[in-house]
């Protein structure tokens, strides 16, 4: 089963996008309603893919303007809401440079002291939620043609988890690189592990990207298992649910034939501690919801996933309520 999902108030890549303009008039009840939608079938962590983009940001901030959306702070409530369904949020702490270009967010100083502020005021504004489970740096590079990761990418892990533990002390921290099936789980990728410091490590399992067959799948994340048991760090997957309309990144987001997706979780049930999904919001719409994003075919994923897999409704708590002043 799916436990957790991504999670974006705007895709960062329009391109792909089939939901940014729905996404675009959401209240922050609307925005609470998801969550809802999510927790009934059973979602119990949520990543928020990113709080910032293109210089504007999804909650009141002093970095950055608030994007030009209809809700007012859906940082908050998505909090809010996932709090009241016992879900726990990885809050993403980007992009505050150009999201098309990591290193900038590796090596430009401003972007690391920008980084750093972020970190501060998110845990300022929003560290008393219980659901503020940890952060989740969107930063990333993926695993090399060596099979390991880049040494500039371990240090900016480091240098966040640092920030993460001196404004939230309580927050875990999450990556979720890609180039999974170029990894090589040998000594040198566990000592890699271990230097980051990190909590979490969700690989994207590179299906939706056409990168990786199902059937390699076992291997690759057995030998992951393996690396992970030696560094004592939880393994978990970044499933890809979509699927390109046409050629990779350059075209609509759509969601996967649930065939396909079913043969993606019993590969991986067996081998990884949490499968998180790429992602629920824009590919997954609950039939009768009032919060739909995405296109008409993401309810008939939905509609198969729930038939397979039953999962057992949760409660919906009650009305998401003003921010108090």
């Amino acid at each position: 089963m799916i436990n957790g999902t991504f999670f974006e108030f705007l895709h960062h890549n329009e391109k792909e996008t089939t939901w940014n303009h729905q996404a675009a008039q959401f209240t922050d009840e609307m925005w609470a309603e998801k969550v809802d939608e999510m927790a009934e079938i059973g979602i119990e962590d949520l990543v928020i893919t990113f709080v910032a983009l293109n210089y504007k940001t999804f909650y009141p901030s002093r970095i950055f303007p608030k994007w030009d959306i209809k809700a007012q702070d859906p940082l908050y409530a998505v909090l809010h809401a996932a709090e009241r369904n016992k879900m726990r949020i990885f809050v993403g702490a980007g992009f505050y440079g150009n999201w098309t270009n990591p290193w900038e967010a590796f090596t430009d100083m401003e972007v690391r002291r920008r980084t750093e502020e972020a970190i501060q005021e998110l845990a300022e504004n929003y560290g008393d939620f219980r659901s503020f489970y940890g952060f989740y740096w969107p930063n990333e590079l993926g695993i090399g043609p060596d099979g390991h990761f880049p040494q500039v990418f371990i240090d900016h892990v480091r240098e966040c988890n640092g920030f993460a533990k001196r404004y939230l002390p309580k927050a875990k921290t999450l990556i979720a690189p890609y180039g999974t099936n170029m990894a090589i789980p040998d000594d040198l990728f566990v000592s890699q592990l271990k230097e980051m410091g990190i909590d979490f490590v969700a690989y994207q399992d590179e299906i939706g990207a056409r990168k990786t067959k199902i059937e390699q799948l076992p291997q690759i994340f057995s030998g992951l298992k393996e690396a992970h048991r030696k560094a004592d760090i939880p393994l978990w997957v970044d499933m890809e649910i979509y699927e390109f309309e046409g050629e990779i990144l350059v075209s609509k987001l759509l969601p996967g034939d649930f065939a396909r997706i079913e043969k993606q979780i019993e590969a991986l049930s067996p081998i990884v501690d949490r499968i998180l999904v790429y992602q629920y919001q824009g590919i997954m719409n609950k039939p009768s919801t009032k919060v739909f994003t995405g296109v008409k075919e993401s309810e008939k994923l939905y509609s198969d996933y729930v038939a397979k897999f039953n999962p057992a409704s949760r409660q919906k708590f009650s009305k998401f309520p003003n921010r108090p002043v």
